[in-house]
Order: structure tokens, then C-alpha cells, then sequence
């Protein structure tokens, strides 16, 4: 494991997540900026861990895990934050407003993200290996800089360079997310959904049965290393077990003379012999003094079969053997036997780790979500999705499945402590995945109560981004397996291939399939224990909300001035109709030619407004839109006064009452207006596209004038 870092496999993973962020965004600058922020968060890592090694002993197989942590979730955090910031373009958000609250949002949730990796890897130190603790802590400081680097840097690049990147300006129809092909199959038939991932992810799990552990020798290595060279040569001229000897130590304090010392050592030496999978035994050295003794075992095969693993388990139940038969007491050694012991000790650490990460992120997710059956689904898709990839790295590195795809051309048992660090890495990217979607899910749901819509809507708009990020951290660890170091290689496929399984099979597919199959018993959460678990915005949906109520009440000063206009446009109406009830006897010739003035009137009067009026505030303030309604009624009323002219018995009470039908027959306009905008448009703002659509239908000369103010603001930026 003395691989370095700074090789084609980091070039290669930043060259595919480019492409990635390129097709993403659609724009060179944006793409490269998140590449930007991790690579400079990664070197900031690597420069502490570097002045570490000054003081603990760094192995270099730490910097190497450190370098692959950072670049992939560095990468992908700043992807979270930068796709926020261009949804909130989108709506029309000011340049500083919308990086301000993409940080308060999508940074809050980078925030926990992050936390609960470095939770993870820092939990490494509870398994009782000092250099597995020691990558843990690295590991930490990786991914620490990474959100740093994110919530810092990444912000300040966009400042500088948001005009290149792609923004509509106007907030084009969204496609029906009932239309959406993946939401359709899975709001369509979700039993098949959950049966198709279910099959994956337990065939993908049936090797993890005969799963071995332990720790790469040079029988490994490249074909045409020299460790392999000098390993085949001495298997094949002195036997493989030549490369794993086991020592064993015999305490003959209390043996008497030498030469019964002697005796006793030659029947050990028997008895060893007879042991299954011992090739040859030594003859005993004696110290000096007569009080220890050495043997020399040499197993049939290598130091990673499990003969010889079978072998260390035989020599220590000798110990037992050797005390009653000669009363000494024996002790084994070796690189063979530490190689064992160490992946022991973690493989029984593997179900105590697993179980606390489970029962963590259970709690989360309750806090999250506040639902009891989202973060069990979610745990136990995790579950699954680990399983599956322990069982397919096992596949692939033990039995060879694949093997020259990925350049594995010996086989062996996988690395010691990879189990530990894909539970605690994918732990994780688990969480970010589950967060990003289900959140958006739990929005749209809170809003229309529609568990149908709302996963549509979920994998619609935050399908993508989960889709970008998990294909961004499989090349980024993918491109690891094509080093020379096994165990470099078994870790890049377990972290590549577990970010699949966890993102497209159980994320994607099982997760919003079983979402649909539970329907509203997913949110459920009894009374006594909402109240018991704390409110936490891990995406800062309130921040959004203030932000978005500031924005209206920032806009009071353009208010008055639309005020002002509404006022005087008002007054104007009134004293038109106050003249059309004072000559209710205008007979049709007058009455025409008094429509045509007045229409003529209210042209020039539109043709002379300011340009400086912001329409959209006018129509979004509460009442400033009325004196558009009212326009409409008085030319209802204006023409009721003339049927009234022609037929006297028309009543007060017919004119009410064809008032209020013209009014029900508005509403019932409007209705339908706001139900067509919701079924094609729900991910932009609806109330004021439903306003501007109310207007074309109502109000021509608003909507043609804010169109063109757009237009106007559109060529400034162009020009800029």
C-alpha cells in the first residue's frame, strides 16, 4: 500500500466530472468552477495532512483515500450549491439574493452532509487499529475542507462569474412531471419497481456470504512488478508457503536440562508436522540460556489462502496440546498471523460499526423528515445497497468476475478495512442522495397532499442533480481502480459501484417505489413524538421563505409610486362612470360615441404611463390590482346602464345579480387559467405567471408593457 498520490487517476476523475458538469450546465465556466473550489479545498487538505506526518506516522495509503474523498465530495457539494443557485435564477432572483440563499439552503444540507461523513470516517477510531484510525481522521479533514471550500470559495467564484453562466431569462414551460418517463414507470408500477431493484441488489449481495478479509501480499501485485517476480520465483522453487512462514515461540523455562529440553522439542517439532496444511517444520533453535525455543513453520500454500488461515487457527489450539503434554506454554508470529489477526478483529468490528451507523441515521432522518417509515426505508435501503456492494466487490476481487475490465489479474481477499470505510463513506453519500429527494417530495407533498405528485415531482426536478453527482463520484472513483496497488483498486471499486447501487437502484427507484406503494402512511408520525423531536431545516426552507417575504416588503418604495398610479387611474374610472350615470339618456348614436371616446381616452392614457412602474409589484400587492377589476366592471356597468336606457324594467337587483354572474363567470376564468398553469408550469413561480396570465386574458396593455420592459432590461444585459 505505498501508492502515491497525483496521478493519471485524479486527472482522470476530474476530466470526466467536467464532462459531466459541462453537459449539466451547459456552460465552461460553470462547469469548471466546482472542479475549482474541490481542487483547492483538496490541496488545502493534503497540505495539513502533509505537516501531520511530521508528527504521527502518516501512511501513504491515507493520503491516497484522503485524495479520493475530497475530490469526489468536493466536486459534488459544489455542484449542490451551484445547481441551487441557477433554480434561483431561473425565478428571477437578484445575482447576490440568490447566491445568499443557495448558501443558506443547499449549503445547510452540504453542512450535514458533510458532518455525518466526517462522523463516519472519524468513528474508524472505535474498531482499535491506530493507522485505521489515523485514515479516519485524515479522511475527516478532507471532507472538512471540501464544505469549507464549498460554502467559501465556491460563493465568491460565482460572484465573479455568474453572467457566464446559462440562465433563461424567461422561465420556460416545464414538462408535465406526469410525462417524465422514470416518475411515470415508477408512480405507474411501483410492484415492479421494488421487485427489479430487489433481485439487483440480492443478487449483487449472495457473494458477500463467502467474503474473505485480509491484508494484499505481493502475490497481488502486477504481472510485471518485481514483488511478483521475486514472490513466483520463490513459490516456485521453494514452495508458496515460503512466502508466509509462521514463527512459533516455546517458553522451556521450567523444561529441566537441555537435553530433555531437546527431546520435548523434537516431539513438538513431530506433532507440528502432523498438522494439516504444514509443509515443513524447522528443527528447534535453543537459546543460550535454555529458556526459549524457535520453530520455523512453512504452510503449503500463501500467506492469503485460507489453508494457511486455517493453519494460524490449528497452531493456536496446539498451545493447549503443548501445555499438557510438555507443560510449555507457545506462541505464534508472523506477518502471515498479524495479517489474520488485524482482519479478525475487524470483521467482527464490521456488525458493531454497521449497527451504530444504522441506528444514527435512523434518527436523522426522524428529525429530518419527521416521519417513522421514510428513515426506516431509508436505512434499509442502505442496508441493501451495502450489502450489494460488499457482495459484488467480493465478486470481482476474490473470484475474479470482470477481472480484466478492471486489470485484476490475481485474486485474493478483499482489504482488511474496506468494509469499515465503504460503511462509513457510503453512510454519507446515503444521506445526501435520501436529503436531496425526499425533501423536495416532502415540499410538494405538504403543499397538495398529492403523494402521487409530489414523487413525480421529486424525481423530476431533483432526479438530475442526483443522477449528475452520483455519476461525478463514480468517475471519480472508478478512475482509482486502474492503479497498480490491489488495494487501492478494491476501494475504488467498492466505493464506485456502491454509489450506484445506493443512488440509481435503491435512491431513484426503490426508495420513491415504495413511497408510492405506502401513500400517506410514509408521513406519518404520532403526536406524542413530534412533539418529543426537534424542528430541523436542513435545507433552510425558512430562510427561503423570509427572503422571499422581504422581497416583497423591499419593494414598498416602487409600490407607492404604483400606488400613486392606481390611485389617479382609479379617480379617473370613477369620474368617467360618474358621467356615463349622469347621461343615462344618451340614445345608441351617443352611446357609441361615447364608448369611443372613452375607449380613446384610456388608450392615450396607457400610451402616456411611466415606464418606470414595476408591474409585477403592482399586481402582487395585495388590493393594488383592483383598479384593474374594476375597470372591467365599470365597462360591465357602463353597459347595463344603457340596457337599462332601453328597457326600464330592468331592476337594481338584475343589475347586482348580472354583476355577481359576470364576476363568478371572472372567477371561474381565472380558475382554469391558474389550473393550466399548475399542471404544465410547477416549478416556477406560479402565482405570478398565473397574475401575468390573468392579465393577457383581461389586461392587455399590462402584459404587453411588462413584456416589453423585460425585453428592455434583457438587451441592457446583453450590452453589459
Amino acid at each position: 500500500m505505498n501508492a502515491e498520490p497525483g496521478g493519471t487517476s485524479e486527472i482522470v476523475g476530474i476530466v470526466v466530472a467536467f464532462v459531466i458538469l459541462l453537459i449539466t450546465f451547459g456552460s465552461l465556466i460553470a462547469a469548471g468552477m466546482p472542479i475549482i473550489s474541490a481542487i483547492i479545498g483538496l490541496g488545502s487538505s493534503v497540505g495539513i495532512i502533509a505537516l501531520l506526518t511530521y508528527i504521527f506516522d502518516i501512511p501513504n495509503f491515507t493520503l491516497t483515500l484522503a485524495v479520493m474523498i475530497g475530490l469526489a465530495v468536493g466536486i459534488d457539494y459544489s455542484l449542490f450549491i451551484l445547481f441551487r443557485f441557477k433554480e434561483l435564477k431561473k425565478k428571477g432572483v437578484d445575482t447576490v439574493e440568490a447566491i445568499a440563499t443557495a448558501v443558506g439552503t443547499a449549503g445547510s444540507a452540504v453542512i450535514f452532509a458533510g458532518l455525518t461523513v466526517m462522523i463516519a470516517v472519524c468513528g474508524l477510531s472505535l474498531v482499535g487499529i491506530d493507522f485505521l484510525a489515523v485514515m479516519g481522521f485524515a479522511s475527516a479533514i478532507s471532507v472538512l475542507f471540501a464544505v469549507l471550500a464549498a460554502l467559501t470559495l465556491l460563493p465568491a467564484l460565482i460572484s465573479i462569474f455568474h453572467k457566464s453562466i446559462k440562465i433563461k431569462d424567461k422561465p420556460s414551460k416545464s414538462k408535465d412531471p406526469k410525462d417524465h418517463p422514470w416518475a411515470k414507470f415508477i408512480v405507474g408500477k411501483p410492484v415492479i419497481a421494488v421487485i427489479v431493484s430487489l433481485i439487483i441488489l440480492i443478487l449483487a449481495a449472495i457473494p458477500v456470504s463467502g467474503m474473505r478479509l485480509g491484508i494484499p501480499d505481493d502475490s497481488l501485485k502486477p504481472t510485471d512488478s518485481s514483488e511478483y517476480k521475486a514472490y513466483k520465483l520463490i513459490s516456485d522453487n521453494f514452495g508458496e508457503g515460503y512466502n508466509g512462514q509462521i514463527v512459533m515461540l516455546v517458553n522451556t523455562k521450567d523444561g529441566g536440562s537441555k537435553s530433555t529440553i531437546e527431546r520435548d522439542l523434537n516431539n513438538m517439532r513431530s506433532d507440528l508436522e502432523d498438522i494439516d496444511n504444514v509443509d515443513t517444520v524447522s528443527k528447534a533453535q535453543l537459546t543460550d540460556n535454555n529458556n526459549y525455543a524457535l520453530f520455523t513453520i512453512i504452510p503449503e500454500k500463501g500467506p492469503n489462502s485460507q489453508s494457511t488461515e486455517n493453519l494460524v487457527y490449528d497452531l493456536r489450539d496446539y498451545h493447549s496440546q503443548a501445555q499438557e503434554k510438555y507443560d510449555y506454554d507457545t506462541e505464534i508470529s508472523g506477518q502471515s498471523v498479524i495479517n489474520i489477526d488485524m482482519s479478525e478483529k475487524l470483521n467482527n468490528a464490521i456488525p458493531v460499526f454497521a449497527g451504530v451507523i444504522v441506528v444514527l441515521a435512523f434518527f436523522l432522518l426522524m428529525i429530518v423528515f419527521r416521519s417513522i417509515l421514510v428513515p426506516l426505508k431509508a436505512v434499509l435501503g442502505f442496508i441493501l445497497s451495502l450489502m450489494a456492494t460488499l457482495g459484488f466487490t467480493t465478486l470481482v476481487i476474490q473470484h475474479g468476475f470482470m477481472g480484466s475490465l478492471f486489470g485484476i489479474e490475481n485474486t485474493g481477499p478483499l482489504l482488511a478495512f474496506l468494509p469499515v470505510i465503504t460503511i462509513g463513506l457510503l453512510f454519507g453519500l446515503a444521506i445526501d442522495y435520501e436529503l436531496f429527494l425526499m425533501t423536495r417530495v416532502h415540499e410538494e407533498y405538504s403543499k397538495t397532499g398529492d403523494n402521487d405528485h409530489s414523487i413525480r415531482v421529486g424525481i423530476k426536478e431533483s432526479g438530475p442533480v442526483i443522477v449528475a453527482a452520483a455519476l461525478i463520484m463514480f468517475s471519480v472513483f472508478i478512475a482509482f481502480v486502474f492503479q497498480d496497488d490491489s488495494a487501492i483498486k478494491s476501494m475504488g471499486i467498492a466505493l464506485g459501484f456502491g454509489v450506484l447501487f445506493d443512488a440509481f437502484v435503491v435512491r431513484m427507484t426503490l426508495i420513491p417505489a415504495l413511497t408510492k406503494l405506502f401513500g400517506k402512511a410514509s408521513w406519518y408520525l404520532p403526536k406524542w413524538l413530534g412533539a418529543v423531536l426537534p424542528n430541523v431545516d436542513v435545507e433552510g426552507k425558512a430562510l427561503e421563505e423570509d427572503n422571499h417575504h422581504d422581497t416583497y416588503s423591499e419593494k414598498g418604495h416602487v409600490n407607492d409610486k404604483n400606488n400613486e398610479y392606481a390611485r389617479q387611474d382609479k379617480d379617473n374610472y370613477v369620474y368617467q362612470n360618474d358621467k356615463r350615470n349622469h347621461n343615462r339618456n344618451y340614445n345608441d348614436e351617443d352611446y357609441n360615441r361615447s364608448v369611443h371616446l372613452d375607449n380613446h381616452h384610456r388608450q392615450h392614457h396607457y400610451d402616456n404611463q411611466r415606464d418606470d412602474i414595476d408591474y409585477e409589484s403592482l399586481y402582487t400587492q395585495n388590493g393594488d390590482h383592483t383598479h384593474y377589476d374594476e375597470r372591467n366592471y365599470n365597462d360591465r356597468h357602463y353597459q347595463d346602464n344603457y340596457d337599462r336606457n332601453n328597457d326600464y324594467r330592468h331592476s337594481n337587483h338584475v343589475q347586482h345579480n348580472d354583476n355577481h354572474d359576470y364576476h363568478d363567470s371572472n372567477f371561474d376564468k381565472t380558475t382554469n387559467l391558474y389550473k393550466e398553469l399548475t399542471d404544465s408550469n410547477i416549478d416556477q413561480d406560479v402565482l405570478f405567471k398565473a397574475l401575468m396570465l390573468y392579465a393577457r386574458e383581461n389586461n392587455k396593455g399590462v402584459y404587453d408593457r411588462y413584456n416589453r420592459s423585460s425585453q428592455h432590461r434583457h438587451d441592457d444585459e446583453l450590452r453589459d
